[in-house]
């Protein structure tokens, strides 16, 4: 009996250093130097039958294992866990992706702040069915849209006719009369019948659309010298290329068309009319607000 409990002490002592240098050469806590060992008390019992040593990770200071402790689960949190009920699933969108709305390949990113949800309109001054959209994207941005929407205006730039419109569109912007003079500019375009740019020889003529600019801004009290500052400025044509590149990411091949906060693509034919339009907007809006 004497020499079955001398072999328990000894492997207790190697097992006591094993566990040490482990400490020590992996960098886990141990305890000071200079405090005395616990004294290891041995019961004179018969030694168990050698069975093979589990492996396992010492927490510090706690004695549980790994195994131990991601096992074990407390009365407490056990019947929490028996009388919470499973999560309901949510309901479903009425609104379809491939359907109502299409998800982008790749999400871009957005100009606004958390909280905050980007809503773009893509259009183009030449478009009929812009402008007849265009008061109603009025209305619903004044009284319609959640107040966590923020709507963008980006015109399309697919070709030189297309990047002229989109350069009166930032100039009027960067004059601070984009409320007053943006459907303005749809009227004189799909109700005058005046084309802003002007076409020769199948291109643009960039003088000509200048000048014929110049004097429609002209009639609605922009000054000459403002039109000058700002018509071909470093801004101006910042903003184009700007468009120019996200037309491409949009995949934006007709108009009008909206994306919702950089992942989300529809128009008035696939939401199923002007109503719908709006309504998906909002309601994707408030999913992606609410993480859904």
């Amino acid at each position: 009996m004497n020499r079955l409990l001398l072999s328990a002490v000894a492997a207790l002592v190697l097992v006591a250093c094993g566990g040490r240098e482990s400490a020590e050469t992996t960098g886990q806590a141990t305890a000071p130097a200079g405090e005395p060992a616990a004294p290891v008390v041995a019961e004179a019992q018969p030694a168990p039958a050698p069975t093979e040593p589990a492996a396992t990770t010492t927490l510090a200071n706690d004695g549980e294992s790994v195994d131990d402790a991601t096992a074990s689960i407390s009365p407490i949190a056990a019947a929490v866990a028996a009388n919470t009920p499973d999560p309901t699933a949510k309901a479903p969108s009425k609104w379809r992706a491939g359907e109502h709305y299409s998800l982008l390949p790749v999400a871009q990113p957005v100009s606004v702040g958390p909280g905050t949800i980007e809503v773009t309109e893509i259009f183009w001054y030449g478009c009929g069915h812009c402008f007849t959209l265009e008061p109603r994207l009025e209305a619903w941005d004044a009284n319609g849209r959640p107040e966590f929407v923020k709507l963008i205006r980006m015109p399309v730039v697919w070709n030189e006719v297309t990047r002229e419109d989109a350069r009166l569109f930032y100039a009027i912007e960067a004059l601070g009369k984009l409320d007053e003079l943006h459907l303005a500019v749809f009227r004189e375009m799909h109700v005058n019948r005046n084309p802003l740019t002007v076409i020769a020889g199948n291109r643009v003529d960039t003088a000509a659309t200048e000048n014929k600019v110049r004097e429609f801004l002209g009639t609605h009290g922009v000054s000459a010298e403002d039109f000058g500052r700002v018509y071909r400025s470093f801004g101006v044509e910042n903003k184009i290329r700007q468009a120019e590149n996200m037309s491409r990411r949009y995949l934006a091949d007709h108009t009008p068309m909206a994306v919702v906060q950089g992942k989300y693509a529809t128009d008035v034919s696939m939401a199923g009319g002007v109503e719908q339009f709006f309504e998906v907007l909002t309601d994707l809006a408030s999913r992606e607000r609410g993480g859904r």
